[in-house]
């Protein structure tokens, strides 16, 4: 017998799966190849069905007869099919060809191969797909549609008369899983008939029926894997389930740590659960669609352990991470989202964000399992919805220097905009973080409860590690636009461990700051609307200083300055400066006042302080002079390196200073000073607004 592999090819064009009216006839196109001169094929169809109703005269394929005069491999020709009664069709083709020369062993000619597609109703009109599973799949979502309960076809008129997404609020959380466990039940109508007439259809059996005893308590257990190999799970918490007994009979409820328990009413009996991601009246996980978003569902039929491993299971990571992330917010920092709140998955973007007009949360593919990213969107959904940050800009965004960075074009050589934008990124970053350190997911899920920022790559890849804690890891950006800065700058006031300074250094003590997350967040940033660091810097120092920022431009000479408050001036005045956001002077060693040297580490070309408040104080604290708006380009000596910025005094500046004490000049005097730097942001190319004042530490010096 002649052996050909393979011996015949074929082609049935169902790409676009067009829809034909019942009792119509469509042309399938269709291509057969054979790697074989040949002189005739034919091709003759029967079909099967699980509707027994149907018989072969409610479908009509007329058998095919092709003669290859122009012996050419590929012959193009039609399947004509015609459909009169509404049913399920598996369709097979049984191809023949005779080839040009027989086999001079066996004396055969012919080549045999089946081809099958499936065909589907819909509403008095018919589907049909090459593969019966991929018509099976198109099916399901359609026919799901087409016969819902009149209470759901109401709200899907709605949906659709008025064009409405689960976002618009129109519909609530309750409504939008109505309609999609009603979908969700079709589908699983139509594989389980499937599944019991055609087993090969479906790549999954139903499961082992259960043995159940009349009022015997079950108990349902349910998990989520927590990595995309499906290879660990933990209990799935807090998601709504709804078990749906074959008499019609509904238990509704919550799963607590995975588990549900109810009573079987009768023996030997039959139910299917149905888990949806929605959280109390919080939130919902759906993927966005049209007409209607599809809130995130699961379900098995009469099994006590289910582990949800089929295509909606990294949605689960999703649900359980903003969960947390909800639970976290109203018990450490008093605060909770409004009711039905939307997380979408599934989402056509690369990347993650959150989107202030519809308070969603979107979750990108790469970062289902990523809970740090998630908390990072969720730290904006706060900073939105509590007013705690004015939300001006937006788009990308790198990390580093924002005034410099040309892929957003909103922020680029504008000042305002680009501090805007890092401020809002540091904080998303430092609050996501900061919740996350109270995780009950904590060491069992990846990365969750330490004290870095990390970012994975799609391959599975460590991308961004940062650690908050450790100042030494900043990537060597510095500055008001250095989202990498703010974050970590933040983490230090809030921490309760803190690293040593090892930047801002100089002679006096410094006392931590040690804010509670509770406390920063609803004394300094909750209703504010800050736009930026310098807006949390002045909420800051009114808080933890306890006077206005200008306190010191309204005071008298002479007066004698509360030595805590100028403590606390000083104690705010390092970590700012440690992250390049503040300035400092040098006065490890203690010097004569021949010179006045003012640091800020600083990287990119986003304007630095240009006018400065000069404070002279005696040893007794008493404020001897002070010297205002001086204007450091035409003052001091600027000197720049790759992080760091240095104003140098001049002697006329310094003479200034000297001034104050020449009435009462002691041969040797101790005198302290402190400054407070503006960034007036004239030298901006856009984005002009102005910035601080900034206070540097109570530096310590002596006058000869």
């Amino acid at each position: 017998m002649t052996t050909i592999k393979p011996p015949i090819s074929t082609w049935l064009n169902t790409q676009d799966s067009q829809f034909t009216p019942t009792g119509k006839l469509v042309l399938i196109p269709l291509e057969l190849e054979v790697i074989k001169d040949w002189t005739e094929a034919t091709i003759d169809f029967s079909f099967t069905s699980p509707d027994r109703n149907l018989t072969d005269s409610s479908i009509n394929i007329t058998p095919i007869v092709l003669k290859n005069h122009k012996a050419e491999p590929i012959t193009k020709t039609d399947v004509n099919l015609t459909v009169s009664e509404d049913g399920f069709y598996d369709i097979e083709a049984k191809i023949t060809v005779t080839l040009s020369d027989a086999d001079s062993e066996t004396g055969e000619n012919k080549l045999l191969t089946t081809l099958s597609f499936g065909v589907f109703s819909f509403q008095g009109k018919y589907i049909y797909d090459f593969s019966s599973q991929a018509a099976l799949d198109k099916y399901a979502e359609i026919e799901a549609l087409s016969k819902p309960n009149k209470e759901v076809k109401t709200l899907i008129n709605l949906a659709e008369t008025n064009k409405i997404t689960s976002s618009d609020n129109k519909l609530t959380l309750e409504q939008m899983g109505e309609i999609s466990r009603h979908i969700f039940a079709e589908k699983q109508k139509i594989q389980a008939l499937y599944n019991n007439q055609n087993p090969s259809l479906l790549k999954q059996s139903l499961p082992t029926k259960l043995s159940l005893r009349r009022g015997q308590k079950i108990t349902l257990k349910v998990r989520w894997p927590i990595n995309s190999e499906n290879t660990d799970f933990l209990p799935l918490d807090k998601a709504a389930i709804e078990v749906k007994g074959s008499d019609g009979k509904l238990f509704k409820g919550v799963l607590n740590n995975g588990e549900f328990t109810f009573t079987a009413p009768t023996a030997d009996y039959s139910y299917t659960a149905t888990i949806s991601a929605v959280f109390s009246d919080k939130f919902g996980v759906y993927k966005e669609n049209t007409p209607v978003d599809m809130l995130i569902t699961t379900n098995f039929s009469d099994q006590i352990n289910y582990d949800i491993t089929d295509g909606s299971a990294p949605f689960w990571s999703v649900f359980s991470a903003v969960m947390d992330l909800t639970n976290i917010a109203k018990k450490h920092i008093n605060f909770e989202r409004e009711k039905n709140r939307i997380v979408y998955v599934d989402i056509k973007n690369s990347g993650c964000f959150y989107l202030p007009s519809t308070q969603s949360i979107n979750i990108a593919k790469a970062d289902y399992y990523n809970w740090d990213v998630i908390a990072h969107e969720f730290g904006h959904a706060i900073a939105h919805e509590s007013d705690a940050i004015r939300m001006i800009a937006g788009g990308p965004h790198s990390g580093d220097n924002q005034y410099d960075y040309p892929d957003n074009e909103i922020t680029f050589n504008n000042k305002r905009y680009s501090i805007a934008l890092a401020f809002n990124e540091g904080y998303g970053t430092w609050v996501g973080i900061q919740l996350l350190k109270h995780s009950a997911y904590a060491n069992k899920m990846p990365n969750v409860g330490d004290d870095y920022y990390t970012t994975i790559r799609s391959d599975g890849s460590i991308g961004l590690n940062f650690d908050l804690k450790n100042h030494s890891t900043l990537y060597g950006f510095y500055g008001e636009d250095a989202e990498l800065c703010i974050a970590p700058l933040l983490w230090q006031l809030s921490d309760q461990k803190k690293n040593p300074y090892i930047r801002a250094l100089c002679s006096r003590k410094t006392d931590y700051i040690s804010y509670s997350l509770g406390d920063i967040f609803n004394k300094i940033f909750k209703g504010r609307q800050l736009e930026s660091i310098s807006d949390f810097y002045k909420e800051i120092f009114i808080d933890y200083v306890g006077v206005q920022p200008d306190f010191l431009r309204t005071t008298p000479d002479g007066t004698k300055i509360n030595k805590k408050i100028l403590q606390k001036v000083h104690n705010l005045s390092v970590p700012f400066a440690e992250f390049g956001i503040g300035i400092y002077i040098d006065d490890k060693e203690l010097k004569a006042l021949n010179q006045l040297d003012i640091y800020q580490l600083k990287t990119g070309s986003l304007p630095t302080p240009d006018l400065i408040d000069m404070y002279i104080f005696n040893d007794q604290l008493e404020l001897t002079a002070k010297v205002l708006d001086l204007e450091l380009e035409s003052s001091s000596k600027l000197i720049k390196s790759s992080a760091n910025v240095t104003y140098s005094l001049q002697k006329n500046d310094i003479a200034q200073i000297e001034a104050a004490f020449a009435p009462n000049r002691k041969k040797e005097q101790i005198v302290y000073i402190l400054v407070a730097g503006t960034a007036t942001g004239k030298n901006a190319i856009d984005g002009k607004i102005a910035t601080g004042p900034y206070f540097s530490n109570l530096a310590k010096f002596k006058v000869t």
